[in-house]
């Protein structure tokens, strides 16, 4: 089968002006890129507002586009001029927007059409209902989960094509170890949110040497598809996406030439281009191409975050002690750098002074949802447990007053029938849906529901939110899709037909108490859980405590019931907790306990949960889940010492995210 240049896009990373330049004269389709707001890679230096029309006038004299990047959740505070900024945007040739909050998206489909809005790897698409809505909420593309491999992108981009909605693919770059936008190991330990883009990258630091000797325990190898060319192609993979908005000019130059000339050839010859040695020139972590070939090995794991490039050389020269290799990678850098420097400076960008988010003058028609201070609610909030142990369903009768969760593993499929078991015993019991569901696991999700039809359901996974939707079954927003303003909460009701959603545990009660709740919407909070740091569909374990296995097959996630710790050089422990029929995940060591919200935001909430999953943290209990559901039930309702007594009953807690917030 023969392809045409036309049939793909290379889409590259813009971090700075002369990263936007090198990625359009190495042959780029499309630049991604940033500005100083609204974006995730607060690190990178990114653009201002002043210059966009120009970067958008060379890229398209160049036949390039440019698309922006919002992908971050935005806070009520930041609304407005996000409004004024929108309304600019739509007056400018930008190519399209990439975003990862509701409340953005809403916004774009009801109040700026004209934008083209692409859903951010950060809403972590991977299954045929988040394509479903993320098409009717108004995208013409996503950037599908990292971790996927290449029959299930296959399967998606078929899949998409009937709703018009085009497959975007990481195919060069870091690999995240936990699935995007759902990490929170960054916010929870600085405060430092990924879901605002300011990932303080925890996952690449030293550890202390674990049991399998390993000191980077988290760190991965990059991510290269350049030999997969012909697959990806196969698939019906549209958008290439390189990754590095953080990576300098040489770098962004080096892959994306290397990267045309791979698309290239392989259109007009239906060859693959092997050679990767251009590539390994400049920074790299080693590559792997684990996920896409859904062979998840411990040799996608590398003890070293640091470049890789001169290592490489060496091992393939086995020269002198690598200071040849160090040479050598030295002076190739050295001539590309000098290289792009002389293109650059001769693509000039023209600045716009009137593109200003301050004083610029744009008003925009926008009803916003309007914040009533004498609002109060009329009843008690309720409570809801959530619970994941069969053994624990025999706390539901004797709580009649109180709504209980199931949760449901990652891997149904695999234990379908004792999940069904379960809501057979048990009718009344809310599924409580995770939000990684890829495959037969979204296919025995779908089926789930069918079957129980429960009264209601919560779902952290955007698919099932539309499956729910489709059988007319009321739904509720988890934690997990990251609610943090009042348009999210619009957005969840009017267009995907939501009762409720729970609100972010990364935002301080300050955020929190202007958020304005849809009228007969159920507002949750969970106010006692361990602390979720990241799910990864790598094995955690391999790198810390071992494994006899090489690679990660379906009875690890069946059977494999395994936790452990990894530690800071700082004394500071992190828990790695593989369940059964569940990711790998890492928690903190101190369970989220937050009485503080009682008093702080006493009038928001309709609705407060405690999870009672068994994860082994440090946090202890002095009383039983029985007794410990009898206090919170007294502390809601005000009693006295109700909230003195959880505080003697449970020890190691931590609320600091709530009270830090998202900055």
């Amino acid at each position: 089968m023969g392809f045409t240049k036309d049939q793909f896009e290379l889409l590259a990373p813009g971090g700075d002006l002369d990263s936007i330049k090198a990625a359009i004269a190495a042959g780029a389709d499309a630049v991604y890129c940033g500005l100083d707001r609204f974006n995730a890679r607060n690190r990178a230096t990114n653009i201002t507002l002043d210059v966009l029309d120009g970067v958008v006038e060379l890229a398209h004299n160049n036949h390039c586009k440019i698309f922006l990047t919002l992908n971050i959740v935005v806070l009520e505070s930041e609304i407005p001029s996000l409004i004024r900024l929108l309304k600019q945007l739509s007056d400018t040739d930008v190519d399209g927007v990439i975003v990862q909050d509701l409340g953005l998206a809403y916004l774009i489909k009801y109040h700026f059409p004209q934008l083209d809005m692409h859903a951010s790897t950060q809403m972590n698409t991977h299954n045929e209902g988040q394509i479903q809505l993320l098409s009717k909420l108004g995208s013409s593309r996503v950037n599908l989960s990292r971790e996927l491999n290449i029959d299930e992108i296959a399967h998606l981009a078929q899949f998409g094509r009937a709703y018009n909605v085009a497959m975007e693919v990481f195919v060069h770059g870091s690999y995240c170890i936990g699935f995007s936008g759902l990490c929170y190991f960054s916010s929870e330990l600085s405060g430092a949110s990924g879901n605002r883009g300011r990932c303080s990258q925890p996952c690449r630091d030293q550890y202390q040497t674990t049991t399998a000797g390993n000191n980077y325990p988290l760190n991965l190898k990059d991510n290269s598809a350049y030999q997969d060319m012909d697959a990806l192609a196969k698939a019906g993979v549209y958008s290439l996406k390189v990754e590095g908005r953080i990576k300098k000019s040489h770098y962004v130059y080096t892959v994306v030439d290397n990267w045309r000339k791979q698309i290239d050839h392989y259109c007009q010859t239906d060859e693959v281009l092997i050679d990767m040695s251009e590539l390994y020139t400049v920074f790299n972590r080693d590559f792997t191409n684990g996920y896409l070939k859904g062979d998840i090995h411990r040799g996608m794991y590398i003890d070293n975050p640091r470049n890789f490039a001169a290592k490489h050389f060496d091992i393939q020269s086995k020269s002198d002690g690598g200071l040849q290799a160090k040479k050598f990678v030295y002076d190739r850098n050295t001539d590309i750098i000098r290289k792009v420097d002389s293109i650059t400076v001769a693509m000039p960008i023209t600045s716009n002074s009137k593109r200003s988010l301050k004083g610029c003058g744009y008003k925009v028609d926008v009803e916003l949802p309007k914040f009533d201070a004498t609002a109060k609610l009329n009843s008690t909030p309720k409570l809801s447990v959530l619970v994941d142990n069969v053994d624990d369903l025999e706390l539901i009768d004797p709580n009649s007053d109180v709504e209980f969760f199931y949760h449901i593993p990652d891997a149904l499929d695999l234990q379908y029938d004792e999940v069904m078991d379960a809501f057979s015993r048990y009718p009344n019991l809310i599924p409580y849906f995770p939000a990684i569901l890829i495959g037969e696991h979204y296919q025995a999700a779908c089926r789930l529901l069918d079957h129980i039809k429960p009264r209601w359901l919560v779902t952290n996974n955007l698919g099932m939110a539309e499956v729910a939707k489709s059988m007319g079954l009321s739904w509720i927003a988890g934690p997990q899709l990251n609610i943090t303003n009042s348009l999210s909460l619009l957005c969840v009701q009017e267009e995907l037909k939501g009762n409720g959603a729970y609100i972010s545990n990364e935002l301080s009660a300050k955020q929190m108490k202007r958020l304005v709740r849809p009228e007969g919407f159920k507002l949750f909070y969970s106010i006692y859980h361990p602390i979720h740091l990241m799910t990864s569909r790598q094995c955690l374990l391999i790198q810390s405590i071992g494994c006899k296995k090489q690679r990660m097959n379906k009875g690890c996630m069946k059977r494999c019931e395994k936790s452990a710790s990894i530690i800071s050089l700082k004394g500071q422990s992190h828990v790695i907790h593989k369940q059964r029929g569940n990711h790998n995940c890492l928690f903190g060591n101190e369970n989220f306990l937050n009485l503080d919200l009682l008093t702080d935001v006493p009038d928001v909430f309709t609705d407060i949960m405690i999870d009672l999953r068994d994860v082994p943290t440090h946090t202890q209990l002095s009383v039983s889940k029985s007794e410990l559901i009898h206090l919170f039930k007294q502390a809601l309702t005000g009693e006295e010492g109700a909230q003195q007594a959880l505080r003697t009953h449970v020890s190691g807690t931590t609320n600091r995210q709530y009270l830090k917030g998202l900055s």
